[in-house]
């Protein structure tokens, strides 16, 4: 008898589960996010690594984290294709985004391509006696945005806009090799594909930090086509977030830094400052200076504003002086925060 019971409670609690998920999507209408389909992947990567589906699925990740927006990655997206009896060519079927968007209730659909995916070795000396070795990893996509919501009212794909992202890191430490001996990085190269995408293991190799500066970049590309996606998190039901979280267990641990710099020298409409690449900063970022000597973003301190223009090395940007023309002097304190 109290078997019975337990069994007729766990029948009454998935039903009731299955309802509240049910009541959430039909309740909370179309929701500002993301839905990600696999990529074509024409990059000739002859890895193991599927990097159609773990290019998009990270992405997805990476967005969700910055922005705290619901996101379908791409994997769940692959998943629900085969729930719904369709083949690998049902992903550019309208009628299937249409049922994504009755599915999850989200606005926007990723579909793209990885155009570029490589880690390249690079050595000088002779092999067999001592050399140095350097790494890079590059990643670049293209990609298209549609608008969900449009789409199923007209059963017509709508494109918002199309865009490019790329992210590339190298790794500089210029590793010694002794008599053919490998290096810690030339193992990593080595087994590079046998580590998990988007595992932590991952994160911190070469193609993992190229990964996270695509994230970054495919995120400003994001910002440039929806200027209002930062306000989006506040209309997001945290139930709907918490709901596309469980669906997929890659996550990424992001967390934003302000580091500081000096004014290297200023010529006219320009300045120099002291960061660059390997400090993470990217073009349009606007840096804000203050006095030589200053400690902490005082308000008291502030000076001027720079807005970046290129990136000219690793610890080197020029800038454009925004506001501060004639105030702004070498040597002051410039202060940024960054994505890591």
């Amino acid at each position: 008898m109290r078997k019975g019971l337990h069994r007729l409670c766990f029948v009454l609690l998935l039903v009731s589960t299955a309802g509240m998920i049910t009541a959430l999507f039909a309740q909370s209408g179309t929701q500002y996010g993301f839905v990600f389909l696999p990529f074509r992947d024409n990059s000739g990567f002859e890895g193991k690594w599927d990097v159609g589906n773990g290019v998009p699925r990270f992405l997805a990740a990476y967005v969700k984290e910055r922005f705290r927006l619901p996101t379908v990655s791409s994997m769940i997206t692959r998943n629900y294709l085969q729930e719904t009896g369709r083949s690998e060519g049902g992903l550019d079927d309208v009628r299937f985004w249409v049922d994504l968007y009755n599915r999850f209730r989200i606005r926007y659909l990723v579909a793209g391509s990885v155009d570029v995916f490589d880690v390249s070795r690079f050595m000088t000396g002779q092999p067999l006696l001592g050399g140095y070795e350097a790494f890079k990893g590059e990643v670049l996509i293209t990609f298209r945005l549609y608008d969900l919501e449009r789409t199923a009212q007209s059963v017509t794909a709508v494109e918002v806009n199309r865009g490019e992202a790329a992210g590339d890191f190298s790794d500089r430490s210029l590793a010694l090799t002794l008599f053919g001996k490998p290096t810690e990085r030339t193992m990593e190269f080595r087994e590079l594909d046998r580590i998990a995408f988007g595992s932590e293991g991952f994160n911190q190799t070469i193609m993992g930090q190229a990964m996270f500066r695509l994230g970054e970049n495919f995120s400003l590309e994001l910002e440039r086509i929806l200027p209002s996606i930062r306000a989006w998190a506040a209309t997001s039901p945290d139930s709907l977030l918490a709901y596309v979280q469980g669906l997929d267990t890659l996550s990424l641990s992001l967390r934003t830094e302000t580091i500081s710099g000096v004014v290297v020298f200023v010529e006219g409409e320009n300045a120099f400052i002291n960061l660059g690449t390997e400090d993470r900063l990217r073009v349009g970022q606007k840096v804000k200076v203050y006095k030589e000597g200053s400690t902490s973003e005082q308000s008291s301190d502030l000076v001027g504003e720079l807005e970046v223009s290129e990136l000219r090395g690793p610890h080197l940007s020029l800038t454009k002086v925004l506001r501060g023309h004639g105030s702004i002097k070498s040597r002051d304190k410039v202060y940024v925060t960054v994505t890591r």
